[in-house]
Protein backbone atom coordinates (compact mmCIF):
# COMPACT_ATOMS: atom_id res chain seq x y z
CA UNK A 1 0.00 0.00 0.00
CA UNK A 2 1.17 3.54 -0.74
CA UNK A 3 2.62 5.45 2.20
CA UNK A 4 1.93 8.68 0.33
CA UNK A 5 0.00 9.70 -2.79
CA UNK A 6 2.77 12.14 -3.74
CA UNK A 7 4.56 11.58 -7.05
CA UNK A 8 8.27 11.85 -6.28
CA UNK A 9 11.40 12.81 -8.28
CA UNK A 10 13.93 10.10 -9.07
CA UNK A 11 16.45 9.09 -6.41
CA UNK A 12 17.74 5.76 -5.17
CA UNK A 13 15.32 5.86 -2.24
CA UNK A 14 12.28 6.73 -4.38
CA UNK A 15 13.22 4.01 -6.87
CA UNK A 16 13.18 1.50 -4.01
CA UNK A 17 9.91 2.99 -2.74
CA UNK A 18 8.36 2.52 -6.18
CA UNK A 19 9.34 -1.13 -6.61
CA UNK A 20 7.94 -1.83 -3.12
CA UNK A 21 4.70 0.05 -3.95
CA UNK A 22 5.18 2.70 -1.27
CA UNK A 23 4.57 5.56 -3.73
CA UNK A 24 2.34 5.75 -6.85
CA UNK A 25 4.89 7.01 -9.38
CA UNK A 26 8.17 8.78 -10.11
CA UNK A 27 8.23 11.83 -12.38
CA UNK A 28 11.38 13.01 -14.20
CA UNK A 29 10.66 16.63 -15.17
CA UNK A 30 12.48 18.03 -18.17
CA UNK A 31 13.85 14.66 -19.23
CA UNK A 32 13.98 15.85 -22.86
CA UNK A 33 13.71 19.26 -24.50
CA UNK A 34 11.29 20.29 -27.24
CA UNK A 35 13.85 19.93 -30.04
CA UNK A 36 14.74 16.46 -28.78
CA UNK A 37 11.15 15.20 -28.57
CA UNK A 38 10.31 16.72 -31.96
CA UNK A 39 13.41 15.09 -33.45
CA UNK A 40 12.59 11.69 -31.96
CA UNK A 41 8.93 11.95 -33.04
CA UNK A 42 9.94 12.81 -36.61
CA UNK A 43 12.54 10.04 -36.76
CA UNK A 44 10.02 7.46 -35.52
CA UNK A 45 7.40 8.63 -38.02
CA UNK A 46 9.87 8.61 -40.91
CA UNK A 47 10.88 5.05 -40.22
CA UNK A 48 7.36 3.95 -39.30
CA UNK A 49 8.21 0.45 -37.98
CA UNK A 50 4.60 -0.14 -37.04
CA UNK A 51 3.45 -3.33 -35.35
CA UNK A 52 -0.18 -3.04 -34.28
CA UNK A 53 -0.55 -4.98 -31.05
CA UNK A 54 -3.88 -3.93 -29.59
CA UNK A 55 -6.58 -1.81 -31.14
CA UNK A 56 -5.91 1.23 -28.93
CA UNK A 57 -2.19 1.43 -29.78
CA UNK A 58 -0.10 1.55 -32.94
CA UNK A 59 3.29 0.38 -31.78
CA UNK A 60 6.47 1.63 -33.42
CA UNK A 61 8.47 -1.39 -32.36
CA UNK A 62 7.45 -4.80 -31.01
CA UNK A 63 5.84 -6.33 -27.96
CA UNK A 64 7.25 -9.37 -26.15
CA UNK A 65 3.67 -10.38 -25.37
CA UNK A 66 2.22 -9.98 -28.87
CA UNK A 67 5.17 -11.06 -31.02
CA UNK A 68 6.68 -13.47 -28.47
CA UNK A 69 4.18 -15.15 -26.20
CA UNK A 70 1.37 -15.11 -28.79
CA UNK A 71 3.67 -16.21 -31.62
CA UNK A 72 6.98 -17.70 -30.46
CA UNK A 73 10.20 -16.86 -28.66
CA UNK A 74 12.11 -17.45 -31.91
CA UNK A 75 9.89 -14.93 -33.68
CA UNK A 76 10.34 -12.27 -31.02
CA UNK A 77 14.14 -12.47 -30.94
CA UNK A 78 14.40 -12.54 -34.73
CA UNK A 79 12.38 -9.32 -34.84
CA UNK A 80 14.29 -7.87 -31.87
CA UNK A 81 17.63 -8.38 -33.61
CA UNK A 82 16.39 -6.55 -36.72
CA UNK A 83 14.69 -3.73 -34.84
CA UNK A 84 17.61 -3.10 -32.48
CA UNK A 85 19.63 -2.18 -35.59
CA UNK A 86 16.79 -0.04 -36.98
CA UNK A 87 16.30 1.85 -33.72
CA UNK A 88 20.03 2.50 -33.40
CA UNK A 89 19.68 4.45 -36.65
CA UNK A 90 16.59 6.27 -35.36
CA UNK A 91 18.38 7.27 -32.15
CA UNK A 92 21.42 8.44 -34.09
CA UNK A 93 19.16 11.01 -35.81
CA UNK A 94 17.63 12.15 -32.53
CA UNK A 95 18.58 10.71 -29.13
CA UNK A 96 18.05 7.51 -27.16
CA UNK A 97 15.61 7.87 -24.24
CA UNK A 98 16.50 4.31 -23.22
CA UNK A 99 20.20 5.08 -22.85
CA UNK A 100 19.47 8.37 -21.11
CA UNK A 101 17.30 6.65 -18.50
CA UNK A 102 19.86 3.85 -18.10
CA UNK A 103 22.46 6.55 -17.38
CA UNK A 104 20.15 8.19 -14.82
CA UNK A 105 19.68 4.89 -12.98
CA UNK A 106 23.35 3.94 -13.15
CA UNK A 107 24.12 7.28 -11.47
CA UNK A 108 22.13 5.95 -8.48
CA UNK A 109 24.59 3.06 -8.11
CA UNK A 110 22.34 0.45 -9.73
CA UNK A 111 23.38 -2.34 -12.12
CA UNK A 112 21.43 -1.35 -15.24
CA UNK A 113 21.25 -2.62 -18.83
CA UNK A 114 19.09 -4.14 -21.55
CA UNK A 115 17.64 -7.58 -20.79
CA UNK A 116 19.09 -10.64 -22.52
CA UNK A 117 17.71 -14.17 -22.91
CA UNK A 118 20.09 -17.14 -22.60
CA UNK A 119 20.49 -18.77 -26.01
CA UNK A 120 18.70 -15.94 -27.84
CA UNK A 121 20.39 -12.61 -27.11
CA UNK A 122 19.21 -9.08 -26.37
CA UNK A 123 15.58 -8.13 -25.97
CA UNK A 124 14.16 -5.16 -27.84
CA UNK A 125 13.74 -2.16 -25.54
CA UNK A 126 11.80 1.01 -26.29
CA UNK A 127 8.56 1.40 -28.25
CA UNK A 128 6.90 4.42 -29.74
CA UNK A 129 3.19 4.27 -28.92
CA UNK A 130 0.54 6.19 -30.85
CA UNK A 131 -2.65 5.97 -28.82
CA UNK A 132 -6.25 6.95 -29.53
CA UNK A 133 -9.28 6.06 -27.46
CA UNK A 134 -8.94 4.77 -23.91
CA UNK A 135 -6.83 1.92 -22.61
CA UNK A 136 -8.77 -0.42 -20.29
CA UNK A 137 -7.67 -1.38 -16.80
CA UNK A 138 -4.77 -3.83 -16.91
CA UNK A 139 -1.43 -4.80 -15.41
CA UNK A 140 1.94 -5.62 -16.96
CA UNK A 141 3.80 -8.20 -14.92
CA UNK A 142 6.02 -10.83 -16.54
CA UNK A 143 5.90 -13.42 -13.69
CA UNK A 144 2.15 -13.53 -14.43
CA UNK A 145 2.37 -14.34 -18.14
CA UNK A 146 5.96 -15.13 -19.27
CA UNK A 147 6.78 -18.57 -17.93
CA UNK A 148 9.87 -19.89 -19.68
CA UNK A 149 11.31 -16.42 -20.32
CA UNK A 150 14.16 -14.93 -18.27
CA UNK A 151 12.01 -11.90 -17.34
CA UNK A 152 9.66 -14.23 -15.45
CA UNK A 153 12.36 -14.56 -12.77
CA UNK A 154 12.13 -10.85 -11.90
CA UNK A 155 10.61 -9.83 -8.60
CA UNK A 156 9.38 -6.36 -9.55
CA UNK A 157 8.34 -4.72 -12.80
CA UNK A 158 8.13 -1.05 -13.71
CA UNK A 159 6.91 0.76 -16.80
CA UNK A 160 8.10 4.15 -17.99
CA UNK A 161 7.03 6.56 -20.70
CA UNK A 162 8.57 9.69 -22.16
CA UNK A 163 5.68 11.81 -23.42
CA UNK A 164 6.27 13.19 -26.91
CA UNK A 165 2.83 14.59 -27.68
CA UNK A 166 -0.07 15.02 -25.26
CA UNK A 167 -3.57 16.22 -26.28
CA UNK A 168 -4.90 19.31 -24.46
CA UNK A 169 -7.79 17.25 -23.08
CA UNK A 170 -7.75 13.67 -21.81
CA UNK A 171 -4.99 11.11 -21.91
CA UNK A 172 -4.37 11.12 -18.16
CA UNK A 173 -2.65 8.18 -16.52
CA UNK A 174 -4.88 6.38 -14.00
CA UNK A 175 -3.14 4.31 -11.30
CA UNK A 176 -4.78 2.22 -8.58
CA UNK A 177 -3.18 1.33 -5.27
CA UNK A 178 -3.73 -2.35 -5.89
CA UNK A 179 -1.25 -4.99 -7.04
CA UNK A 180 -2.30 -7.85 -9.30
CA UNK A 181 -2.74 -11.15 -7.45
CA UNK A 182 -3.52 -14.52 -9.09
CA UNK A 183 -7.06 -14.59 -7.68
CA UNK A 184 -7.82 -11.36 -9.59
CA UNK A 185 -7.93 -13.29 -12.85
CA UNK A 186 -11.57 -14.13 -12.22
CA UNK A 187 -12.13 -10.55 -13.43
CA UNK A 188 -10.02 -10.95 -16.58
CA UNK A 189 -12.07 -10.29 -19.71
CA UNK A 190 -12.17 -13.52 -21.71
CA UNK A 191 -9.60 -13.74 -24.52
CA UNK A 192 -8.23 -10.32 -23.68
CA UNK A 193 -5.48 -8.60 -21.69
CA UNK A 194 -7.64 -6.29 -19.57
CA UNK A 195 -9.90 -6.60 -16.54
CA UNK A 196 -13.45 -5.78 -15.55
CA UNK A 197 -13.65 -2.58 -13.52
CA UNK A 198 -14.77 -4.56 -10.46
CA UNK A 199 -11.18 -5.73 -10.01
CA UNK A 200 -10.25 -2.32 -8.52
CA UNK A 201 -13.45 -1.76 -6.57
CA UNK A 202 -12.65 0.13 -3.35
CA UNK A 203 -8.96 0.70 -4.22
CA UNK A 204 -7.58 4.27 -4.10
CA UNK A 205 -6.95 5.74 -7.55
CA UNK A 206 -4.85 8.63 -8.83
CA UNK A 207 -5.51 10.53 -12.09
CA UNK A 208 -2.21 11.98 -13.30
CA UNK A 209 -1.88 14.67 -15.96
CA UNK A 210 1.22 14.06 -18.07
CA UNK A 211 3.27 16.63 -19.98
CA UNK A 212 5.51 16.57 -23.08
CA UNK A 213 9.20 16.06 -22.29
CA UNK A 214 8.72 14.35 -18.93
CA UNK A 215 9.09 10.71 -17.96
CA UNK A 216 6.58 8.97 -15.73
CA UNK A 217 7.58 5.69 -14.10
CA UNK A 218 5.07 3.39 -12.38
CA UNK A 219 4.97 -0.03 -10.79
CA UNK A 220 3.28 -1.93 -13.63
CA UNK A 221 1.98 -4.67 -11.33
CA UNK A 222 -0.43 -2.00 -10.10
CA UNK A 223 -3.65 -1.75 -12.06
CA UNK A 224 -3.51 1.19 -14.47
CA UNK A 225 -5.17 2.61 -17.58
CA UNK A 226 -5.10 5.64 -19.87
CA UNK A 227 -8.08 7.98 -20.12
CA UNK A 228 -9.74 8.75 -23.46
CA UNK A 229 -7.40 10.64 -25.76
CA UNK A 230 -6.68 11.34 -29.40
CA UNK A 231 -3.18 11.31 -30.89
CA UNK A 232 -1.25 10.76 -27.66
CA UNK A 233 2.34 9.84 -28.49
CA UNK A 234 4.78 8.33 -26.00
CA UNK A 235 7.97 6.30 -25.96
CA UNK A 236 8.89 3.78 -23.28
CA UNK A 237 9.51 0.23 -22.12
CA UNK A 238 9.31 -2.10 -19.17
CA UNK A 239 11.97 -2.51 -16.48
CA UNK A 240 12.47 -5.80 -14.67
CA UNK A 241 14.11 -5.64 -11.24
CA UNK A 242 15.56 -8.84 -9.79
CA UNK A 243 16.22 -9.88 -6.19
CA UNK A 244 19.85 -8.71 -6.46
CA UNK A 245 18.61 -5.28 -7.71
CA UNK A 246 19.75 -5.90 -11.27
CA UNK A 247 17.70 -3.52 -13.42
CA UNK A 248 16.96 -4.61 -16.99
CA UNK A 249 15.04 -2.86 -19.80
CA UNK A 250 12.84 -4.64 -22.36
CA UNK A 251 9.70 -4.28 -24.45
Amino acid sequence: MWDSDEIKPLSRSTFLDLIHNRIPAIRLDGFAGKEEIDGLSNALHRHACRTNSIKEVTRLGISQYEQGIRVSKDNYFLMADKLNKVFSQIFSRSFSPVQRLIDELEALGLDVGVMSEPGFGAYFAGNGKLRSGRTPIHVDYSPQDSDGWAIADSKYQLAWNLYLRVPPQGGELLIWDKHWEPEDDEYLVENNYFYQEEVVSGAPMMRVKVNPGEVMMINSRNYHSVAEAEDRFAFGSFISVFDDLRVRFWS
